[in-house]
């Protein structure tokens, strides 16, 4: 939960501080507005949208796969899964050359979708991660571990981006 923080501290804010929620805001902003407006032009989710695209990347991966390039776990792709086959975006098949392992292929709804949508918040944010040089992004994920633990939030099993969770979805049909 929030903590308070007490009023003389807050009207004393570093320089340091008062840049990071600035930046904060601009972040959260930003990947906010992108996935609203995402999912208002192509009637999906930044998850659905970042998952289709790694399949048509890839085509015939499983869902291990796509947990594995979201970096989330497979439960978690699994429903988004589920919504896209029910949108007849994605279907599913046996391999061929193992039939124990179920792959996911686009359909051509999904194709013509693809070929007019924009770039999905998560794949984007990805993207400006991998351009980081490593001293970079280990210090970007011992500020944000020190952060989390000061907000005293729980580190869940990771959801895909924008997605919501399974559980609200569920109340929400």
């Amino acid at each position: 939960m929030p903590t308070r923080i007490p009023a003389s501290r807050s009207t004393t804010r570093s320089a340091a501080q008062a840049e990071s929620l600035e930046l904060i805001r601009v972040l959260v902003d930003g990947l906010s507005r992108s996935a609203r407006s995402l999912e208002r032009r192509t009637g999906i989710t930044n998850a659905q949208l970042f998952l289709l695209q790694q399949l048509a990347e890839s085509d015939g991966l499983s869902v291990n796969d796509l947990a594995e390039r979201a970096g989330t776990q497979q439960s978690t792709v699994s429903l988004v899964v589920s919504r896209l086959v029910s949108a007849k975006l994605v279907r599913k098949r046996r391999s061929s050359t193992d039939g124990r392992r179920t792959v996911l292929t686009l359909t051509p709804a999904a194709v013509r979708l693809l070929r007019h949508a924009p770039v999905p918040p998560a794949s984007a944010l990805i993207s400006a991660l991998e351009k980081l040089s490593s001293r970079d992004e280990q210090a970007l994920a011992d500020s944000l571990r020190a952060l989390v633990s000061a907000l005293g939030l729980p580190r869940r099993a990771g959801r895909l981006l924008f997605e919501p969770d399974a559980a609200r979805a569920v109340r929400a049909k």
